[in-house]
Order: structure tokens, then sequence, then C-alpha cells
């Protein structure tokens, strides 16, 4: 009952009714009554039983996935974090564990390349217009480690510790994750030791920061932790009580709301359904061990990065089809470009439309590039509404915020040497993590060319 108590408290009146009405099924579970009888960690077969209720509709069953995390996080006997996060592994209304991925599910399974390159796209573009830092920081964590939404909602601040290599300016972010999968009976009292990049790991110091500044300002609620995202009120159930320090950790489900809000704010349109890109954390963890077996990990090391205990887990992701885009040319760029949305910057007609239009210095030029051939000067692509960045122009330039292109400008060569290279290197046997780097600035460039090309019909 304290479980419908908060939801009534948190969700509509609907929502709590179902959820009532689902977890009344619980009482026919005999391998629930078993393990409750024996005073036994409740196995998560009780949920494989519960599937076989023909009158319980299998969309149902997530009310008691989540029924079960919420115990879990409470520390109430008999319900484990273990479970927990195998729970949040399946996929509900599926079929067989693991179909969502082996199938492609457009909608459920992993993300493919193009929707990859998007969100990391859109993410680096716009990311600090459109979300907060802690939000950047959350995506960016999913996508570097695909773990489940409990670790992020245990992890602390003092998980990050910054080391300053001697005799050099160079700071190595160490990052330790929270593990739940390995059978530690307490929270956070096993961990896998990480480093962060150079582009995350100052992301993670500027929020700790961020959240410092807000505690100095408003204050604290006494003996809690400080969790790496922060909720802004205690939790009731748990403060004074045995988990009182993690009062103020946000649960599983409010990471999973974050997340996909996060996601959304970026404005994804995925190219295999023609609607807003659906992204939760499953889809993240799904890509994640996808990505890793096409790159060449073996089962050891995927499950070993994905916080397993064997690889039986990781299994599924050995038995799907390669999400690598195998061919690409200048027409399905075209056609796709627009969906993706790759590009990022702003089409002008001339000078007097662009930021810095009328500096010369800011021209982006194009030379025309034919292999084993000395480059030749053409027409200007644009200007740049920045200054210098010491990245490689045009190909940069075009999923870059800061790009102008002229509308009249020679984009469709552009997108004709990329195209060519990238066959080139495919015909060689080159690995496809070489011949496809640039495929999201192939799609860039398809969608300023289809802009342009369009307007001149």
């Amino acid at each position: 009952m304290l479980y419908i108590a908060e939801r009534v408290r948190l969700v509509a009146t609907g929502t709590v009714m179902g959820a009532f009405i689902t977890l009344c099924h619980l009482s026919r579970s005999r391998v629930l009554a078993e393990d409750v009888e024996l005073g036994a960690m409740i196995s998560p077969a009780f949920f494989a039983e519960m599937r076989g209720f023909n009158d319980l509709a299998p969309e149902r069953l997530h009310h008691v996935r989540h029924w079960y995390e919420w115990c879990a996080m409470q520390g109430l006997p008999q319900f484990s974090r273990e479970t927990s996060a195998l729970l949040s592994d399946l996929t509900i209304g599926g079929g067989e564990k693991g179909r969502a991925v082996r199938t492609r599910d457009p909608e459920r399974g992993a993300f493919d390349d193009i929707e990859y390159g998007g969100l990391v796209t859109k993410l680096r573009a716009r990311g600090e217009e459109v979300l907060s830092l802690f939000e950047r920081t959350l995506l960016w964590l999913e996508m570097a480690f695909g773990r489940n939404p409990f670790a992020y909602a245990l992890m602390r601040e003092e998980d990050y510790r910054p080391m300053k290599e001697r005799g050099t300016d160079r700071v190595y972010h160490r990052f330790q994750i929270p593990q739940i999968k390995q059978g530690y009976t307490y929270l956070r009292s096993g961990f896998d030791q990480k480093l962060l990049n150079q582009e995350l790991g100052p992301m993670v110091a500027s929020l700790i920061a961020e959240n410092t500044a807000k505690r100095e300002r408003n204050g604290w609620p006494e003996g809690c932790a400080f969790p790496l995202f922060p909720r802004r009120k205690p939790q009731s159930r748990l403060w004074g009580g045995s988990l009182h320090d993690y009062a103020m950790h946000l649960t599983s489900s409010e990471i999973r709301i974050a997340v996909r809000t996060a996601v959304d704010k970026l404005e994804l349109t995925s190219h295999r359904t023609g609607e807003p890109l659906d992204a939760f954390p499953r889809r993240f963890r799904y890509t994640f061990g996808t990505r890793m077996a096409e790159n060449g990990a073996s089962p050891a090391q995927a499950a070993i990065a994905l916080g397993h205990a064997d690889t039986q887990h990781v299994r599924v992701y050995y038995e799907t089809r390669s999400s690598q885009v195998e061919r690409l040319d200048a027409a399905l760029a075209v056609t796709l470009g627009p969906i993706a949305d790759a590009f990022m910057g702003r089409i002008v007609d001339d000078a007097a439309d662009a930021v810095n239009g009328g500096d010369p210095t800011k021209r982006i030029p194009w030379f025309r590039r034919k292999f084993g051939e000395k480059p030749q000067r053409g027409d200007d692509l644009g200007v740049c509404g920045s200054g210098p960045c010491g990245l490689f122009a045009p190909v940069s330039c075009y999923t870059c915020a800061k790009f102008q292109p002229w509308r009249n400008g020679p984009h469709r060569e552009v997108l004709d040497w990329l195209v060519a290279e990238r066959e080139r290197k495919r015909k060689e046997g080159l690995d496809p993590q070489l011949f496809k780097i640039h495929d999201m600035t192939i799609l860039a460039v398809g969608k300023v060319v289809a802009a342009c090309e369009g307007d001149r019909d």
C-alpha cells in the first residue's frame, strides 16, 4: 500500500487504478508466495510466471516492474537490486527477451547508425542551447556507459575523482559507476572504475560545481548525500529511515523521464519511422551493447562494460544483423538528409544575410579534390559565424551550428566527393569505422543540397 500511496501523490488517477488492478494479480503467483513464505529474496521467476497469465495484458506488467524497482529502492526485505536490474532489462510486451534487439525494432530496439549519429551531432551542436547541464551530462553518460537507470540514480559527486598528471597540466577524469548487477547486498558497495574523456570529464566537473553552488544558495537536507543528479525535495519515504542518506537521489523512473525529456528537446526524427525519435534508457543500453559487438569487442568485454556478471545476457548483441549503413550514395543522402537533420547551420542568400558575411577571412573555400591529384580551388561554400576552430573544413562545417552555407554554393560537388571517398574506402575493404566516419556529414550536406536545389526547381 505504501507504493500505491506514493503513486496517488505523483501520477494521474487512471494510472493509479491501472497499477492497483495489475498488482492484485500478484496474489496468484505461486513463486512469489513461496519466496515470501520462506523469507527468501523474491526471484525474478515470479515475473516470468505472471507473463503466462492469459488474462493479464503483457503491457500491464510495467506496473509490476515499477512496483518491484520501487520496493528495492526503499531497501525493503526480500527485494534485491540485482533482480530489479534484471527486470529493468526486460522488454515488456515484446515477446521473448531480446526480441527488440534481434529484430532491430525501430521503436524499441537499438538506434541505428544514422539515428545514433544524429543524436551525437545534435547534442554537440544544440545541447547547450536547449538542455540544462544536468540533462546534457546525463545523456552523455548514457551514451558512454549504457547502464540501467538505477546506476545513474545512485551516482554521487564523490564518484568523480580528477587526477592531475605530474609535470603537466593534463587532468585524468576518473569516475566510478555504482555496480548493481553483481549481487551486492547493499547499495553502492561495489563500483566499476572508468576514465572519462576530455569532453565528458569537464562536463561532470561543471555539474558538480553547479550542484555545489545551488546547495550554498538554497541549503541542503541534513544527513543526505550529494547525488550527481539530485532531486529538488527529499523522498518522504526514505526520510528518517535506514536509507535516509539516499533521500535526495532520483528514482529509476525519474531518470527514465529525464532522459526521454532531454532527447525530446533535441527534436530528432527517426528516418526509419518518420516520427520523433523515441529514446529511453533501455534503447541507449541496447545501442551500447550492439555497437560494442559490431566494433569487435568480445562477449566478455561487452559483459564487463554493461555491468553483467557473465556473458549470457550479451549474447543477443552477437546474433543481430549489422546496423552499419554499408552503402550511402548521393541520391540516398539527399533523401535522408532532411529526415536525419544533421545539418546544424543556416542557409543564407548572400553576405548581407550572414554573420561575418563581410569578412573575407571567415569564408569557407572549396577545393575540388580527386584521389591522387592536387586539390583545385573552387568557389566559396559559405561563411563561418564564429572564429577559427582548428577543425577540418569543410567536412566539420556542415554539422556545426555556426556554418552559413551560400544558397548557390557548390554543395553538390562536396557531396559527390564525400560519397566517392566513402565508396573507395569501402571497396578497399577498410574497416566500417573508417569508411563511415563522415556519414553524418554526408547526410548534412545532403540536406543542404536538397534545400538549395529544391529552391531552384
